[in-house]
């Protein structure tokens, strides 16, 4: 598949200097189905053992993430790489874009898990947070309308711009402060930020769990983990696109010369089967120190 390398001047503009996008309506209408069946089975499969975890004191009591989603069916898989967000993508990110870790993440009801207004890379070393925008992007993907109530993601727009270790505001009042943007996403939404932008998850006063599905994307040359690439790579890494993003590395290629978009030669290519087992035999922590 061959996709466009840009983003609207408008989203261009609202991401660059907002630090996030909420993009309405970016899966169809049948993924969305889709997502929502699967990612609902796969919950209340995982449900039990996460309560019993929590009870004994080895899971957070306030959410859970599913774990392995990639495993989960082909819609998981799909989202990597959908073709109304993927372009945006390679604008936020760079043509050595690589897929970093997952979530399917479910907030019962209750107070926030998240630090208040935190980066995620507030522990990131090497890198320039301030001056390097492109360097780390989240994208929250919804199969269901939220309510305001549910626990939403919330921005401090322009944050993104600040160095690391500038104090966190204390906002006493978010509902009504001028600073704050809440979104409230409806199914088929997509919400994109830049992980340096401060944020928050907001309590969910609601009698519902929020669910969503969380793709994080970096650069080839950053470590990705285990639930970033699924099981069964050789059957879903169809695409050169699609062996960047799950870590298939081509021989003769190094980490810094990845690029989706370039005519790799097949000479340069090791069999795929080869190669899925070279990153699946990589030692790697299968969950993300980031929230």
């Amino acid at each position: 598949m061959n996709y466009p390398h840009s983003m609207t001047d408008e989203q261009r503009m609202t991401y660059e200097h907002q630090g996030f996008l909420h993009m309405p309506g970016v899966i169809p209408p049948a993924l969305v189905r889709d997502l929502r069946e699967k990612f609902d089975r796969a919950s209340s499969e995982y449900a039990t053992r996460w309560k019993a975890d929590a009870a004994e004191g080895r899971a957070d009591t306030a959410f859970y993430d599913i774990p392995s989603i990639l495993d989960q069916g082909d819609c998981f898989v799909d989202l990597a790489d959908l073709p109304t967000v993927f372009p945006v993508l390679l604008e936020a990110v760079g043509p050595d874009i690589q897929l970093n870790h997952t979530h399917a993440r479910v907030f019962p009801p209750g107070k926030t898990f998240t630090a208040p207004w935190h980066s995620d890379l507030a522990n990131v070393v090497g890198i320039d947070l301030a001056h390097s925008p492109h360097f780390f992007v989240k994208v929250h993907f919804y199969f269901e309308d939220l309510r305001p109530d549910q626990g939403c993601l919330a921005f401090l727009p322009g944050t993104h711009r600040l160095p690391p270790g500038y104090p966190r505001p204390v906002i006493e009042d978010i509902a009504d402060s001028q600073a704050v943007k809440r979104i409230v996403p409806k199914a088929g939404d997509a919400v994109l930020f830049n992980t340096h932008v401060l944020h928050m998850a907001l309590d969910n006063t609601s009698p519902l769990p929020r669910k969503s599905l969380i793709y994080a994307y970096s650069h080839t040359w950053v470590k990705n983990y285990g639930n970033a690439i699924p099981s069964d790579v050789e059957r879903y890494a169809t695409t050169h696109a699609r062996r960047q993003l799950f870590g298939v590395e081509e021989d003769g290629v190094s980490y810094f010369d990845q690029r989706y978009d370039d005519d790799v030669k097949p000479t340069h290519h090791r069999s795929l089967q080869t190669a899925g087992l070279r990153v699946l035999k990589r030692i790697r922590r299968a969950t993300s120190i980031t929230r």
